[in-house]
């Protein structure tokens, strides 16, 4: 290894990005994050189911992740459109703010070395390093290139352009409101539990997160709600399209969504969902939209250049390990990376976690097998029938305990994500 401390250029200024860039600063690297927006990302995201791997993962990126740090959820319960109880299912778990995670993480970068309104145009690969071109006109080299930008990643256009995400066959309905707005009787019933209705093509869910400035205090906290509609490609770009035309192929802005297109979800809320969700889903003034994709590469490693976390993997909402993965892809790198045997460490770390994506990727995609499309084939059907079942939903979503669910030993470097 040279004496000549190493740098890193991090594309993608979110938790996977920052967590690379922790990682390799402990172990002398000289590193700069680079995030395309023009303001700090904090407001983004809303709650984050804890499971034992961000325990783990935190950990690992100096975060201790206690319980006071969230919302206690005592289990699940599942309505019918009644409101009838007809199931529970046990589960102690805390519902974090990704938020929190995100300061905590970024308070250990240098502003300095942080650096905003970054959109990356171009990046050419030398015999020793990697050096990037942004759109404002700056210029960067360094040793090595982590992207990190999420599942829209300009790294992976550029390195992988064959690689796209693909649209699920449904799309996501969310809420996030003052819990004072639900009406007491409702929010005693649903308040610290994660609370599922089922529907024809999908299902509902919701669950109480911290609310502004991460206050946990009763009366002070949001409620995060979310509904999984089947629906095919056309549908959801004309939701994307707002009342003067314009489409928003990446999201559209809440209060661009049409009020017809509000009005008649509402007005399909009375026909499927029980009294609680319902009574959730009126408050929120203004609900916005998520269209689910998923896709994953076929390989994480481009000479000197890596991508992690959503960039490599965007699994379905479903499993709830975005960022458990991602700061896991940035450990296991930065460890592989700093090994005097860098060429043979770092493949060894590619193939590991493509097999980790794929199997996450995998189960995203069973548990959301219901939803979408009517699978046309026996093992499909078979897939969609089990995990429609009310106890398996709530079982497997957002499971604290997801090594049990992945799929690791049945997955080899042989099957290769849809892309």
């Amino acid at each position: 290894m040279s004496s000549k401390p190493l740098t890193a250029i991090v594309i993608g200024g979110s938790v996977g990005g920052l967590a690379a860039a922790i990682m390799l600063r402990r172990q002398g690297w000289t590193v700069d994050i680079y995030e395309r927006a023009n303001v700090d990302l904090v407001n983004r995201g809303a709650g984050i189911a804890t499971q034992d791997l961000l325990y783990d993962a935190l950990n690992n990126a100096g975060m201790e992740l206690r319980e006071e740090m969230g919302v206690h959820s005592q289990g699940r319960i599942m309505f019918n459109h009644n409101g009838d109880v007809i199931g529970t299912h046990p589960m102690e778990q805390t519902m974090t703010s990704w938020g929190m995670i995100y300061r905590f993480l970024k308070k250990q970068i240098p502003g300095a070395n942080y650096h905003f309104g970054h959109s990356l145009s171009a990046l050419e690969q030398e015999p020793n390093g990697v050096r990037v071109q942004f759109e404002n006109g700056q210029t960067a080299a360094a040793d090595w290139l982590i992207g990190a930008d999420g599942p829209h990643s300009t790294v992976r256009k550029i390195l992988a352009p064959e690689i796209s995400l693909q649209y699920c066959g449904y799309f996501l309905w969310r809420g996030l409101i003052d819990e004072t707005l639900i009406h007491s009787e409702v929010l005693e019933q649903i308040a610290h539990r994660l609370m599922f209705n089922m529907a024809p093509g999908g299902h509902s869910v919701g669950y109480l997160v911290a609310g502004p400035g991460d206050s946990m205090e009763p009366g002070t906290r949001w409620y995060n709600w979310g509904w999984y509609r089947t629906a095919p490609i056309e549908t959801l770009q004309d939701h994307l399209t707002d009342s003067e035309g314009t489409y928003y192929a990446q999201g559209i802005p809440h209060d661009r969504i049409r009020l017809e297109l509000t009005a008649a979800m509402r007005d399909e809320a009375q026909l499927h969902l029980g009294p609680q969700i319902r009574a959730v889903i009126d408050a929120t003034e203004r609900p916005f939209l998520q269209g689910i994709y998923d896709g994953g590469c076929e390989q994480m490693l481009f000479g000197r250049c890596a991508i992690i976390g959503d960039a490599a993997f965007t699994a379905r909402p479903h499993v709830g390990m975005g960022v458990c993965k991602a700061i896991d892809d940035a450990a296991t790198l930065a460890i592989a990376l700093n090994s005097p045997e860098c060429e043979t460490t770092s493949i060894g770390w590619e193939q590991e976690r493509l097999r980790y994506g794929l199997a996450v990727l995998q189960w995203g995609r069973d548990m959301g097998s219901y939803i979408g499309p009517t699978p046309t084939d026996d093992v499909g059907r078979a897939k969609a029938k089990y995990y429609q079942q009310p106890n398996v939903l709530m079982a497997e979503s957002a499971a604290i305990n997801p090594s049990e669910y992945l799929q690791l030993d049945e997955l080899g470097l042989d099957s290769k994500p849809q892309s």
